[in-house]
């Protein structure tokens, strides 16, 4: 390949960046389609748990932008050059999406175990919500202030990664894990206690079995993605230590990331009639007369059937 041309010299790079641009492209139609139905309903637009669920929606699709641009500052190896500073603000501004991702995910758990035990309203804000909400945005929006005027995230190889010469990048990095576990532990034992909320009360009042059948389905999903993410954050930080640092093994991890959004998308379908209903319609005749699957307002034990990320 000729030296001065616009495309990587390194073909490992070169071919690692277009599996970047392709893996991340593909999952925009989904989510496209995904947020158009959790829209197209008042019903679940309404609802704050599925206002929440919109919120990852829109982080999760930010991110596979941010991956989709490193596809091509890896094919396009001239922009790291030239326009540096912004390369490591879209690195950075990735990070940060992926941190938002664990506020989102702690307050959905929470908001679901009020709507199970406390009679929250599904439907309406509560001030600890809000509270929590805004203290969770201005963590994350200094976070991204930070890391963009400092410069803290950096494209090494084929891998994004804290730049430690850079002041406070190490706390950063430990901060992460800090937010990280304990949010993941929170939203797994929330699911487990509202199966076993939904299970006592099928016992006393026989409710129909198909509420159970929801929460089982979203335990299978929290169960998924909890440990998908504690993996991805586990190796993320260990990686120096426990392999051999080459690009496919930086790739690998990368490609983990990007997957994230995939996965997440996936078992969203997989675990949520209505949404899978929503997404047939415009392409399915039948679909058109049929009401789809009952995911209205949470009340009482329907209120724990709203199917979310997390």
């Amino acid at each position: 390949m000729a030296q001065d041309s616009v495309f990587n010299s390194d073909k490992e790079l070169l071919v690692i960046g277009i599996v970047y641009t392709i893996l991340s492209a593909i999952v925009f139609p989904v989510y496209v389609l995904i947020i158009h139905a959790l829209h197209s309903r008042h019903d679940l637009r309404e609802n704050i748990s599925y206002k929440l669920i919109n919120l990852l929606n829109y982080c999760d699709v930010s991110q596979a932008f941010c991956h989709f641009l490193t596809g091509l500052f890896l094919i396009f190896p001239f922009f790291t050059v030239k326009i540096e500073f912004f390369v490591r603000i879209v690195g950075c501004t990735a990070n940060t999406l992926w941190l938002a991702t664990f506020v989102i995910i702690a307050i959905l758990s929470c908001t679901r175990i009020g709507i199970a035990f406390f009679k929250t309203k599904p439907t309406k804000w509560t001030i600890w919500m809000i509270i929590s909400l805004t203290i969770g945005g201005i963590y994350i929006f200094i976070v991204w202030v930070v890391g963009c005027i400092t410069q803290n995230f950096q494209l090494a190889g084929p891998s994004w990664s804290y730049d430690i010469k850079v002041k406070y990048a190490g706390l950063f990095a430990d901060l992460e894990l800090v937010l990280c576990f304990p949010t993941l532990m929170l939203s797994f034992c929330s699911y487990i206690l509202i199966i076993y909320s939904i299970y006592s009360k099928r016992r006393i009042s026989r409710v129909s079995t198909s509420s159970l059948r929801t929460e089982v389905g979203i335990l299978v999903q929290a169960t998924i993605l909890t440990t998908y993410m504690a993996i991805l954050i586990t190796l993320w930080h260990n990686a120096e230590s426990w392999f051999k640092m080459t690009n496919f093994t930086l790739a690998s991890l990368n490609c983990m990331w990007i997957l994230f959004s995939h996965l997440n998308s996936i078992l969203l379908i997989a675990t949520n009639k209505g949404v899978r209903n929503e997404l047939m319609k415009p392409f399915c005749k039948r679909y058109q007369s049929r009401h789809t699957s009952r995911l209205g307002p949470l009340s009482h034990v329907s209120s724990t059937m709203a199917v979310e990320k997390l």
